[in-house]
């Protein structure tokens, strides 16, 4: 997510919860990204899809890989 404003103010607003990196050169540009999650009756399932399929980013793309093979029944939680 990009956003824009003063270093205080962006750090403030999303300093807890986002990773902060300046974009732009100083013209008050902001990346801000945080971490993915794989949640199954509110328990984290993260770490396993990242070992299970042996891959050290959780994208999209990933996490619809792991939803199919739960309903097919090759993973069974």
């Amino acid at each position: 997510m990009s956003v824009q404003g003063k270093k205080d103010e962006i750090y403030k607003r999303y300093g807890k919860d986002w990773n902060i990196r300046e974009q732009g050169g100083g013209n008050g540009n902001w990346l801000l990204t945080r971490k993915s999650d794989v949640l199954v009756d509110g328990k984290s399932y993260r770490t396993f899809v990242l070992e299970h399929y042996g891959k050290s980013k959780l994208t999209a793309k990933l996490v619809d890989k792991f939803r199919e093979d739960v309903a097919n029944g090759k993973i069974k939680l």
